[in-house]
């Protein structure tokens, strides 16, 4: 996949979850979503992570018909360690992934469940519990270094 590729070159020890096929939300008739989780090391400060996932949605032609619509991509910034965050451009944590089982299925793959949110004091794994009713199922595709 080219965002895998994208994200790997800019961050080489980029770490992938599983991908998950989960129900659209907010705006429903429209196709399942495919979700994913990464997990890069980098010295870059939040906005300039930021800055380059923007840079990757436009490279791979991110076409948002309107707020929660069908895209061609999407790239949020969920978490920057612990960092509690709240600016014009970013707030960290992601200000919904608490709420979000397509978020948080993959991200307990990829950080230890039992650490809680920087916000909530509460576990990755409590959050995902109390999403278990929404659609949100683990496919076989993985993103991954190519050989």
């Amino acid at each position: 996949m080219a965002t895998a590729g994208l994200l790997l070159k800019t961050w080489p020890g980029t770490r992938f979850s599983s991908v998950y096929r989960s129900t659209a939300r907010e705006y429903e008739e429209q196709e399942d979503f495919l979700n994913a989780v990464a997990l890069i090391e980098t010295m870059q400060n939040p906005e300039e992570v930021l800055r380059i996932l923007v840079e990757i949605e436009r490279a791979l032609g991110k076409n948002l018909p309107f707020r929660f619509g069908p895209r061609t991509i999407d790239l949020d910034l969920l978490l920057y360690d612990n960092r509690v965050l709240e600016s014009s451009t970013l707030i960290l944590p992601h200000p919904r992934m608490h709420e979000r089982r397509f978020v948080l299925e993959p991200l307990c793959e990829l950080i230890d469940p039992e650490e809680q949110h920087p916000r909530l004091a509460v576990s990755w794994r409590e959050l995902l519990d109390e999403t278990a009713e929404q659609r949100c199922e683990c496919i076989t595709l993985r993103l991954e270094k190519s050989s």
